[in-house]
């Protein structure tokens, strides 16, 4: 099985940021199947830099790109697509809709995942910038009654992403994590980005919650698509919401 991992980073982001990469690729092995293969496919070094996803007039173009390498992934012969942002609902919808091969974004596996093994779950995340982001993300899937917080770390994407004093930056979030179950009574606490890669496991040691982890979430639930997909034909639905446009092809080949 070959599973394409779209993330909104660029190309040069990988030497910019090995540490991060690092974790990333340690995060996606330690769950993944012996007999998966996961590709991580960034974007474009023309497109803005990835500490800039926080903003809301970026977001159009790394979503741009984003579809453009899930396409690009069902054309090299993938057979799943993980969409690698927590807060890339329109490109989750935008992928599900120009893919024949199944796609599912990290957040929502993430948000699902929390929602089988607890009655209700907080969130963790950057700051309040990206805290507005995640409020957007539990609004949009009616999942105010179950989420009973987002806690942010006080923390700068560019900080975790660059690794630097990443002590210092897990005990921020160990922090919140612990407020998170012991004030807002949280049964499970979810690491609501790609850019925690690697935290998970150190949350783990520290609080009694379970810890659900985005990137792990996200890898596991396409593995489950792709099963589907091979043995019951079983993916996104065309019927309505992800049903393409006939010209569908000629566009992405002209825009994307």
């Amino acid at each position: 099985m070959r599973l394409a991992f779209v993330f909104p980073g660029r190309d040069v982001d990988k030497k910019n940021n090995p540490s991060f990469f690092r974790s990333l690729e340690a995060t996606i092995d330690s769950v993944k199947r012996p007999e998966t293969s996961v590709e991580i496919l960034t974007l474009p070094d023309s497109l803005p830099e990835e500490t800039e996803m926080a903003y809301w007039y970026v977001h159009p173009l790394m979503f741009s790109g984003l579809v453009a390498a899930a396409k690009h992934a069902e054309e090299e012969g993938f057979d799943a697509v993980i969409v690698g942002c927590v807060g890339a609902t329109d490109a989750e919808y935008a992928i599900k809709e120009v893919l024949d091969i199944p796609a599912v974004g990290v957040g929502e596996s993430a948000l699902l995942l929390a929602q089988v093994i607890g009655q209700n779950f907080s969130l963790l995340t950057y700051d309040n910038k990206i805290a507005a982001w995640i409020d957007r993300l539990v609004y949009e899937r009616h999942l105010q009654d179950v989420c009973v917080s987002v806690r942010p770390a006080n923390i700068s994407l560019g900080e975790m992403m660059a690794r630097g004093a990443i002590e210092k930056i897990y005990k921020k979030v160990l922090a919140q994590a612990k407020l998170a179950v012991s004030v807002d009574r949280a049964e499970v606490v979810v690491n609501a980005s790609t850019g925690f890669a690697g935290l998970a496991d150190y949350l783990r040691k520290h609080i009694d919650a379970p810890v659900v982890d985005a990137v792990e979430a996200g890898v596991k639930f396409a593995e489950m698509l792709a099963d589907l997909k091979k043995s019951k034909n079983l993916y996104q639905s065309k019927v309505a919401a992800y049903k393409p446009s006939p010209n569908a092809a000629k566009i992405i080949k002209q825009y994307f």
